[in-house]
């Protein structure tokens, strides 16, 4: 009986999908790392499916700026300004909502943590260790002012204030060591403040440039470095 031929029905039609119950939502399967020290800016990858370029991102109660690389991967600065705590994070694509994952940011040990008057308190509660520091609370330091024509960063720098008449060239750090930090520049002068490399991306997302700070005087950005280039995330 080899030779017959003979119908599988297993394999029919069971019915239809309603095309309105189809939904393309976004979901996280992980991120990049799942905490960081207070105060710091830390940059995570949302690693998973259905991420369009207007998908939006909910850290908390924040909203943090969106860069959209593909369809599964979007990134996101932490907000250096949160306490420590767990964060829900969580992506929308208009009105549909992801799965939701935590994101705890955490006063590590020895860590100095900026307060809102100011100061700089010592978290280290550690007692067991000879080499604390003993002291509770520190000033914040002065920026360095800038008035030669080329200035290198160095790596106690954060806060750097150009005051010149002609064109100042930054040498800005880049390297692993450097990812998610965060400079600030303002312009007192009235000339141009540029980097020495094309390495700079606007505040419309334009790269490659070399152009920190237009002539001032009171022309101001803040940069974070992202491992290939230093962001322009605010300016003035």
């Amino acid at each position: 009986m080899s030779d017959l031929v003979f119908q599988n029905y297993n394999n029919r039609c069971k019915g239809w999908t309603n095309p309105s119950s189809i939904t393309f939502g976004p979901q996280i399967d992980s991120l990049s790392g799942y905490y960081s020290p207070a105060g710091s800016t830390t940059l995570v990858s949302i690693n998973g499916q259905n991420f369009f370029s207007y998908s939006t991102i909910s850290f908390g109660k924040y909203r943090p700026t969106v860069y959209f690389i593909n369809s599964n991967i979007l990134q996101f600065y932490v907000p250096s300004t949160l306490n420590s705590g767990t964060n829900t994070v969580y992506v929308v694509n208009g009105s549909v909502q992801s799965n939701s994952v935590n994101y705890t940011i955490d006063n590590a040990s020895g860590y100095w943590l900026l307060n809102s008057n100011g100061s700089i308190s010592n978290t280290n509660t550690n007692t067991n260790q000879s080499s604390l520091v003993s002291i509770g609370s520190l000033s914040r330091g002065a920026p360095k002012t800038i008035t030669t024509d080329t200035y290198t960063i160095l790596k106690s720098d954060n806060w750097i204030i150009c005051n010149s008449t002609t064109i100042i060239t930054i040498t800005l750090p880049s390297g692993p060591d450097n990812i998610g930090r965060e400079l600030m520049f303002k312009n007192t002068g009235s000339g141009t403040v540029k980097s020495s490399s094309s390495n700079i991306t606007s505040l419309d997302g334009t790269t490659p440039a070399i152009t920190i700070l237009l002539a001032g005087p009171s022309t101001w950005a803040t940069l974070v470095y992202d491992g290939t280039n230093w962001i322009i995330m605010q300016g003035y």
